[in-house]
């Protein structure tokens, strides 16, 4: 074995250039299927780790991936509200930790504002870690603001500059009687909370004060700070995280809120709302693995056919082998091993350059867009695939090894 091993070495070393190329189109096809593959491990990891905080989330009945979306990722608009005193009644209820109040509609240029209680920054985590402040710190009056690191970044804001919210998405009516104090700057996190504006449900409860059914109450102006506590306390928000007090009660705790006879109230769970939603997007990165097997499995076919190429002119190398005592198996092995040595040099190549290639893209992924990728390579799915590669290169060498080992019985030697 260790002659056919050297024979076949040696052979590739005299056709170091096609060998090269071979080896290249193999690496390159196995390093995007590992880069797409390592990309989406990481981006549901990060996906999912935005919904870790909470056990259920609260909301007035619809869609559950819908409520998701606004309430944890800020993307759509809530139909409807729940009422201050329900959201007050499930807070207070005995299995429940804490429950953070979350209200949604307003916004600040391109950017939505979301009212919220200081406990917001304390009990939220993203990706295992809580909220941290680059300067600043959350609100402590009633017109106090904290934005994200992106919305400080984009439109230049430092602390206690002042901003004017806008009701509404992309409303031009705004709350110009009650400018807000930048209070603090999150430190960047790859999440939503990058481009959020925080403010207190105090807040939005005052700016609202001159507002009835989503309309400005002409020769009606309010102003700031001549309010009681009383006037301040929200009749109605968006919905809420919920943390309860075991785990092992989230199904029975979201089966009584089903029943919640005041109002309509759905709980969510967010780990099974979001696999429903991964499942709905799934299709795409399915369509991309299936691109990536056909690359791999071309591009080892185009090894099989330069294998095959090369059969046909080494007539006279196929020859001196025999001249020396090599038999038909033994050609037939080399050409396999040959095969076989192409492929496990990819692989060494393609895991290499990968791990170079994340140890350039991680700091810009986890900075940008909060995206940490993996550097586990030797896990069982990659193990297998390797295999697979292997195995595969195996199978579409057999042609040109079957090639070589009729030529050498017909070389009369």
């Amino acid at each position: 074995m260790k002659v056919l091993l050297s024979l076949a070495f040696y052979s590739l070393i005299s056709r170091k250039v096609s060998v090269f190329l071979t080896i290249l189109c193999i690496s390159l096809s196995i390093i995007l299927f590992s880069s797409i593959d390592n990309f989406r491990k990481s981006a549901k990891k990060t996906f999912f780790s935005n919904a870790k905080s909470g056990d259920l989330i609260i909301s007035s009945r619809s869609g559950e991936i819908e409520a998701l979306l606004y309430l944890i990722f800020q993307i759509g608009t809530p139909t409807n509200n729940i009422r201050w005193k329900s959201f007050k009644d499930i807070e207070n209820h005995p299995d429940v930790k804490w429950a953070i109040p979350i209200s949604l509609g307003d916004s600040h240029k391109q950017y939505r504002v979301l009212g919220t209680s200081s406990d917001y920054f304390k009990k939220i985590q993203i990706k295992n870690k809580k909220l941290e402040f680059h300067k600043g710190e959350h609100f402590k009056d009633i017109f106090d603001v904290v934005i994200g690191h992106e919305v400080a970044k984009t439109l230049n804001y430092k602390l206690n500059d002042k901003i004017i919210i806008a009701h509404g998405i992309s409303s031009q009516d705004f709350h110009d009687e009650f400018p807000f104090r930048i209070n603090g700057i999150l430190k960047k996190s790859g999440s939503t909370t990058d481009k959020l504006i925080f403010v207190s449900l105090e807040a939005l409860e005052a700016i609202h004060k001159d507002w009835q059914g989503g309309f400005k109450l002409p020769n009606f102006k309010s102003k700031p700070r001549s309010f009681n506590e009383s006037d301040l306390v929200p009749k109605e928000i968006t919905g809420a995280i919920i943390k309860l007090n075991s785990k092992i009660k989230i199904f029975q705790f979201k089966r009584d809120l089903v029943k919640y006879k005041t109002e309509p109230i759905q709980a969510i769970i967010p780990g099974l709302a979001l696999t429903k939603l991964w499942q709905i997007v799934s299709f795409v990165e399915q369509i991309l693995f299936l691109i990536c097997y056909f690359v791999v499995f071309i591009t080892l076919l185009g090894m099989a056919a330069s294998i095959y190429t090369n059969v046909n002119q080494r007539n006279k190398e196929i020859s001196l082998l025999r001249v020396v005592g090599a038999s038909p198996r033994s050609i037939f092995s080399i050409l396999i091993l040959e095969g076989i040595m192409i492929s496990l040099t990819s692989i060494l190549i393609s895991i290499l350059f990968t791990l170079l290639l994340n140890v350039i893209l991680n700091p810009i992924l986890d900075i940008e867009y909060g995206i940490y990728l993996d550097n586990n390579f030797l896990s069982t799915y990659n193990i297998i695939f390797y295999c697979a590669v292997v195995l595969i290169s195996i199978l579409v060498g057999l042609i040109p090894a079957y090639r070589g080992y009729k030529k050498s019985l017909n070389s009369g030697i």
